[in-house]
């Protein structure tokens, strides 16, 4: 997708058919890596290669993993989805709508995974909590729940439209990002009560990746989390 790597992301997933649709949906937006999470079904299986259709040498591709760490690895912007969204206070589950992520916020990243859960209970809040971004599609809120391979295809789409629009002006790459998260994780660790680290570090994560700011603006903000952390260390030791 025009010089952004795609990876799509599947953990535990449960259906054959669902997984052939998937690899078929996969070949239609030229999606570059397919990972598999501990997953139920299987690439060899007959039947998801049935409803792959022309898109079964995407099952070919399918590399295996055991948890979700490991598909995320080496990714500049890992975006978990999900049909639950969270109230206010719950900043693990908030989330940007499919379109404001394909056309505002994917452009900026050089790499991208894209993680989908099961199709019976979609993906754990720990799951959630290792990606860098929560993604919605918006739909009947008294239905809001697509099927799995439905939801991956919408959101394939949206990019595909999406990422080859010009860019006004340099992003910081996500290597900045990464370095700026890294500094003020021990500080809020050092500074936020235990019970609401997991939602300090979630609201950091998005913060930053939502927010294309400049390679400029990046290196000013990670000299600050460097005196912040330096700070903090200086008052622990006293």
């Amino acid at each position: 997708m025009q010089g952004t790597r795609i990876r799509l992301i599947i953990v535990g997933i449960e259906g054959e058919i669902n997984l052939g649709f998937i690899a078929r949906l996969a070949a239609n937006f030229r999606v570059d890596e397919f990972y598999l999470v501990s997953p139920r079904a299987l690439p060899s299986s007959p039947e998801a290669r049935r409803f792959a259709a022309n898109g079964a040498y995407m099952l070919d591709k399918a590399i295996i993993v055991n948890e979700l760490d490991e598909a995320i690895k080496g990714i500049g912007l890992s975006a978990c989805t999900s049909a639950k969204i969270g109230q206010k206070g719950d900043v693990v589950r908030h989330a940007v709508s499919a379109r404001e992520f394909a056309e505002q916020i994917a452009p900026r990243y050089s790499s991208i995974g894209l993680v989908f859960g099961r199709e019976s209970v979609g993906l754990t809040r720990e799951e959630l909590a290792k990606c860098d971004l929560l993604v919605h599609i918006p739909a009947n809120p008294d239905y809001p729940v697509l099927n799995l391979s439905h939801a991956v295809g919408i959101i394939l789409y949206e990019l595909w439209q999406s990422l080859n629009k010009p860019q006004l002006y340099e992003k910081a790459p996500e290597k900045q990002l990464r370095y700026i998260y890294e500094k003020l994780e021990p500080v809020i660790d050092s500074l936020v009560d235990k019970e609401r680290v997991s939602q300090v570090k979630a609201a950091l994560k998005h913060l930053l990746w939502k927010s294309g700011i400049t390679p400029g603006e990046a290196s000013l903000l990670y000299y600050l989390a460097k005196k912040l952390k330096r700070v903090i260390e200086e008052c622990e030791k006293q």
